[in-house]
């Protein structure tokens, strides 16, 4: 099956861009929501830790405990399961690391000046400037232990993406065509739309 997975920097656009995507493709989206509820309803990790996982706030460092190595391993379990049936768009969870060996596969890694994160989750959250950058500097830190906890490297290794979009000065429809177009290079599609 062929999978695209995108690793972002939180007020990147990354997911919006991921969603775009996978609509373009008609693809299945597959993010931290979906992965969690799968998860709880197939018994793999109970309702609080669900619900602790998505509430969209930091918390890997400061909550790092068997319910959250147990949903860890719930979601590789989940994830690889879906990438053998399925076209997939897989934003974050390490996606890229855990189907690495994947042959149909482009990993995309999506960034953004500081800046311009900020103003993001300003816009996207409806917060403060010093709230916006609190959120993106624990983000970023938990986003790196993450992956130097769970897969042994850094997150910010550029050998573990095909593709690393700058979205400062590029429009998320931009980013989706190159990603689209990446992709059909790479041989990661099956159907290619005739036009994106």
């Amino acid at each position: 099956m062929a999978i695209i997975t995108i690793s972002r920097q939180m007020g990147s656009g990354g997911d919006q861009i991921g969603s775009l995507v996978a609509s373009i493709l008609g693809y299945r989206l597959i993010d931290k929501s979906f992965l969690l509820a799968e998860a709880q309803r197939r018994g793999l990790i109970d309702a609080e830790t669900a619900n602790t996982m998505s509430d969209g706030k930091p918390g890997f460092l400061d909550h790092f405990d068997e319910q959250r190595i147990r949903a860890f391993y719930a979601i590789r379990s989940i994830l690889k399961e879906l990438a053998s049936k399925d076209n997939l768009v897989i934003i974050g969870r390490g996606g890229h690391l855990e189907l690495k060996d994947y042959t149909s596969i482009i990993r995309v890694r999506v960034i953004a000046d500081h800046g311009i994160r900020i103003t993001n989750l300003m816009q996207e959250k409806g917060i403060s400037k010093g709230k916006a950058k609190k959120l993106i500097s624990q983000n970023d830190k938990e986003q790196s232990e993450y992956i130097k906890h769970f897969f042994l490297t850094r997150h910010s290794d550029e050998k573990h993406y095909d593709l690393i979009i700058n979205t400062s000065r590029i429009s998320y429809s931009v980013c989706a065509s190159v990603i689209i177009q990446a992709a059909r290079e790479v041989g990661a599609m099956r159907i290619i739309p005739q036009e994106i």
